[in-house]
């Protein structure tokens, strides 16, 4: 055979073999790169996800202070630059402070202009006296409520009968109006209902722990209580629970649970709605308190 024909034969093979040795190489570092492309996208979606969870997390937080920062801006106006209920919750407030917090929030409500319609002419600190008084002279049924439809319809009207429509539609409107500082409101009376018997100062005395007992049992453990807080927005509702339960938690303390109300099974579900609900000043304080509940009951 002639060297020509050897030399084409040899260089067919020889670029035969190269071209199925590049196109194995080519498939093969075509399999590599993508295996390292999925590999980094894999590694930058995990990274995204969790800068997107880092982000949601960010939001929520400036979402709750925002919500918490409004009321610190009203509550110099209501409570007094130098409040405590500003800052911090106290169940223990000095009487001069409590007096203090009280009187102002009773004057702020007196120059608040959409209750000019109300013509409170005694001041809205005198009216909450005589309301409280009325409230304390004819408490709600506590127990065996639905043993005749009589009781039942008197626990649901309970507030319509003994202060009359216009006081509630004056109380709504303050909730209303003052959502934004009703929790240190609260968190106020329930300092001065607490502990008022015990300071000699210009406020009336606080209700007994009897009749804040039966208002907490009315609250917590019947139907028109139970009704009651239904229609009244989230904070109010969930806050009027937490506080019914210390109430109670006194009072079982002081043997002065009469009619035995297990207000356990409530601990549990005041810890869930203040868990779960945003906006809370003191939410760590009202989860401390109720954790310490569920030691105290071995819960």
């Amino acid at each position: 055979m002639d060297k020509k024909p050897k030399i084409i034969i040899i260089i067919i093979i020889s670029g035969a073999i190269l071209f199925f040795g590049f196109h194995r190489i080519r498939i093969w570092n075509r399999t590599k790169i993508e295996k390292t492309v999925n590999t980094e996208r894999a590694v930058c979606l995990e990274k995204i996800g969790e800068l997107e969870e880092k982000i949601s997390n960010l939001e929520e937080v400036v979402s709750q202070q925002k919500e918490a920062l409004v009321p610190k801006e009203k509550l110099g106006d209501a409570f007094g630059e130098e409040s405590p209920a500003v800052s911090s919750l106290k169940k223990n407030i000095p009487c001069l402070e409590m007096m203090y917090q009280i009187t102002s929030f009773t004057t702020y409500l007196d120059s608040r202009e959409y209750l000019t319609f109300y013509k409170i002419e005694e001041g809205t600190y005198n009216l909450f006296q005589k309301l409280i008084e009325k409230l304390s002279a004819h408490p709600p049924v506590v127990s065996y409520e639905m043993d005749d439809l009589f009781t039942l319809i008197r626990n649901v009207t309970h507030f319509y009968r003994v202060i009359g429509s216009k006081r509630i539609r004056l109380i709504n409107d303050i909730l209303k109006n003052e959502s934004e500082i009703i929790e240190s409101v609260m968190a106020t009376f329930f300092a001065w209902f607490f502990n008022g018997t015990n300071c000699k100062t210009k406020l009336n005395a606080p209700p007994s722990l009897d009749i804040l007992y039966k208002y907490a049992g009315f609250f917590l453990n019947t139907l028109g209580g139970r009704s009651y807080l239904l229609r009244r927005d989230s904070k109010v509702r969930v806050l009027t629970s937490y506080y019914s339960i210390l109430v109670l938690d006194r009072a079982n303390d002081e043997t002065q649970n009469p009619y035995g109300i297990d207000f356990r099974p409530y601990i549990g579900f005041s810890f869930y709605d203040i868990s779960s609900l945003k906006g809370l000043l003191y939410q760590k304080e009202y989860l401390a308190e109720l954790k310490g509940l569920m030691e105290k009951y071995q819960m």
